[in-house]
């Protein structure tokens, strides 16, 4: 009971702790304590001691932590009361009892569980808070030194790579400068090489023409002239006639083309301009010919010299018309228009009296040993010129081997039984330099197959073909080579029986034996056409003379005027309407008017051409084939619809002060007249040009009637008389009669 009464004591005593601080009465103090101390045992008062201890501790880090946590705006904790009291407890002197010890001067009294617990939720927090913030200082600085790490391995990175950038700088200048060193180098040794072999092509054309000139002709082989005047005059003028006659009879003669093919340099331009007999040197210009070249031969009695002409080339904007060329510069114009691989053709049409029509198509080099892109290409335009089968297929190789050759595989893709194939092997010298026995020689002239021509054949060089243009100097040439080939031969002592397949001369002449045969073919086809033609017209004749025998004056004056009167009536129903005149094959369409009319688009004032959509227009039939009558009213409206859309010239200040004038009454301009003046003059220059184009336009509509007139006349004819013959419908056509009695003409 004392216990209880004395702890009642302490606890009014801690909750006036204020109020006792300021009476400062400390004999309160001590007779509280020794009353506690007497209640409990020297154990307890330990512990007690102990959690005073220890809660003093606290107390002082908990100042420590208020006084931190100013900086941070945390919190300032209140003191307790209890504290109150463990303060002023110290500065009460407590009387020593003589049954008990003297406590320390610091105990405070026990702290109740819900502020301890208070506490140590106040104290966990803090220290959570001082943990939060210890791992935010620290996430900080790791943060900090990732990205520095970051920052600097970057920054490495920059320099290894700029570095880097610097040495391939460095390498490819180092690189560059080797390639100009080794393109100097090269070029200087091309140069030396250039000039070395000038001078070695030089020396060697000198020699290849001394060797030419060195050549003794035979005086059994005759004029050089006579190996290219094949034919005389009369037959050229006679294929001319059989040409106009064709041309008359609406008879086709086919024209013979000739396919040349063979791989590069392999002599394809030295063969066209042999045959040719000129050195136009019009292929293989710059190493080989990139696009087909379609060189047509034209017979023309009025070109005494050659005319070449080349044709316009849809692929270059440059040559889109049509352009006579002189010889000396056709390899340039040609070479511009042959740069690059296509299968698109260049057209070159020579002209000349001594000439049969025909065709030459050259072809790029074959590529044989390589399989690109471009060598397939070839191949393929190749193919697709030599696959028709009308067209004759002139095989060019180097010789060489048999085992080397090459061209005949490739033809044979094409032409299997070769019946339309002719081999020539060109560069025969060089080969015949290596046969030192008739043996050897006549084993590689028998070495050609069986029932295929064969040819072989020694062109002078392309440097000497460029210093004779002449085509005598050329020809004599060409002669000249053939002849140091004929010279070896006999040497060797050849076999005889191969001399038709030697030289440029033979083949030429095989070529075009071949040509003119093919003509022949033709000529009795024309000359059926021909006869009957004789035929027909000798009846005509026959018919036209019995007729005259048979009519006098009055029945050819009667037929004359039955004649007119139909042609009139026949006009006449064309006008108003009829579709006996065929419209499908006599009439036309508005672009057909036009086309055929030539020039016949609407103009303004200006000379400027009126162009329009019919459609939106709204003109009537535009698109329908009409004649006649219908056409004119077509006419009519095309007219009125341009006229509509015709504006007048714009009226100026000074074309109204001119019109106006001075009224003679009171001065006064009279603009009634003015604009009236203005207005018919205006009208006048805007619709009298497209008055005289109406007119010219009618003619022709009108002109047109004619020809459908006649051919509507005979159809009548043909249905009234179709059993009889001219002759007797003209005889019968006066018995012929109307109600009225009179005669009336069949037509």
């Amino acid at each position: 009971t004392l216990g209880m009464h004395s702890w009642k004591a302490v606890v009014s005593t801690q909750s006036t702790g204020e109020e006792r601080e300021r009476t400062n009465t400390p004999h309160r103090s001590l007779l509280t304590f020794s009353i506690i101390s007497s209640c409990f045992s020297s154990k307890d008062k330990q512990k007690m001691f102990k959690k005073d201890k220890d809660k003093g501790k606290d107390d002082d880090k908990g100042k420590d932590s208020k006084d931190k946590g100013k900086d941070k705006g945390s919190e300032k904790a209140e003191p307790s009361p209890q504290k109150a009291t463990t303060t002023a407890a110290p500065n009460t002197a407590s009387p020593v009892s003589p049954s008990t010890s003297t406590p320390p001067q610091n105990a405070q009294p026990v702290e109740s569980p819900e502020d301890k617990a208070k506490r140590e939720e106040k104290v966990r927090k803090e220290e959570e808070a001082k943990r939060r913030e210890v791992e935010e200082k620290k996430k900080r600085a790791e943060e900090e030194a990732r990205k520095k790490a970051e920052d600097e391995k970057e920054e490495l990175q920059k320099q290894k790579k700029a570095a880097e950038e610097e040495a391939k700088k460095q390498e490819v200048a180092r690189q560059h400068q080797e390639q100009l060193k080794k393109q100097q180098e090269q070029e200087e040794a091309s140069r030396k090489a250039a000039e070395q072999a000038a001078k070695e092509e030089q020396g060697s054309e000198e020699a290849e023409i001394q060797s030419l000139e060195s050549v003794k002709a035979d005086p059994s082989d005759g004029p050089v002239r006579e190996n290219y005047d094949l034919f005389p005059q009369d037959v050229y003028s006679a294929y001319d006639k059989i040409q106009s006659f064709a041309r008359d009879l609406n008879t086709q003669i086919p024209v013979p083309e000739i396919v040349v093919v063979g791989p590069r340099s392999s002599g394809k331009s030295s063969i066209i301009e042999a045959i040719l007999g000129r050195p136009f040197n019009v292929v293989g210009l710059g190493g080989a010919t990139k696009r087909p070249l379609f060189i047509q031969l034209i017979n023309n009695p009025e070109a005494a010299e050659p005319r070449a002409t080349l044709k316009r080339d849809p692929q270059m904007k440059e040559f889109s018309t049509d352009r006579e060329v002189p010889l000396a510069e056709l390899p340039e114009a040609v070479a511009g228009r042959n740069t690059k691989v296509s299968e698109d053709p260049v057209f070159l049409t020579i002209e000349h009296k001594n000439c049969l029509n025909m065709t030459i198509i050259d072809t790029p080099g074959l590529i044989l040993s390589a399989s690109t892109n471009e060598s397939q290409m070839i191949e393929n335009v190749v193919l697709n010129l030599i696959r028709p089968i009308h067209r004759l297929i002139l095989a060019v190789e180097p010789s060489k081997e048999w085992t080397q050759m090459e061209m005949l595989s490739f033809v044979k893709r094409t032409d299997q039984e070769l019946s339309r194939t002719t081999f020539v092997y060109t560069k025969f010298h060089s080969q015949l330099q290596d046969f030192s026995s008739t043996r050897a020689v006549n084993r590689f002239l028998s070495g050609t197959l069986p029932d295929v021509k064969t040819f072989f054949s020694t062109l002078p060089s392309s440097r000497v073909r460029a210093r004779f243009r002449e085509s005598d100097k050329y020809q004599e040439k060409l002669w000249q080579a053939y002849r140091r080939d004929m010279v070896l031969l006999e040497q060797l002592q050849y076999d005889k029986r191969y001399a038709r397949t030697l030289g440029i001369h033979a083949l030429r002449k095989y070529l075009l034996n071949l040509v003119w045969r093919s003509y022949q073919e033709c000529i009795p086809r024309v000359l059926k056409h021909l006869r009957a033609r004789r035929t027909i017209t000798e009846q005509s004749l026959k018919e036209v003379e019995s007729q005259l025998q048979s009519l006098d004056s009055s029945k050819l004056r009667a037929i004359a005027s039955g004649y007119a009167v139909g042609f009139l009536q026949v006009i006449e129903q064309l006008l108003e309407g009829t579709s006996e005149g065929n419209p499908t094959v006599n009439g036309q369409t508005l672009e057909e008017e036009k086309s055929q009319q030539g020039d016949a688009d609407w103009v303004d004032l200006y000379n400027r051409a009126i162009r329009f959509d019919p459609e939106d227009w709204g003109i009537p039939y535009w698109n329908c084939k009409v004649y006649g009558g219908q056409q004119f009213e077509r006419l009519l409206h095309e007219f009125k619809a341009v006229s509509d859309h015709t504006e007048i010239s714009e009226v100026t200040v000074d074309d109204v002060a001119t019109a106006a004038g001075i009224n003679r009454l009171n001065n006064i301009p009279n603009y009634a007249w003015a604009a009236s003046d203005l207005a018919a003059q205006k009208s006048q220059d805007a619709l009298v040009p497209l008055i005289e184009q109406l007119c010219e336009r009618a003619v022709y509509i009108v002109k047109r009637l004619t020809d459908i007139v006649e051919k509507v006349m005979d159809g009548r004819r043909k249905k009234w008389l179709p059993a009889s013959s001219p002759a007797t419908s003209m005889q019968s056509a006066p018995s012929q009669s109307n109600a009225n009695g009179g005669e009336v003409s069949p037509y």
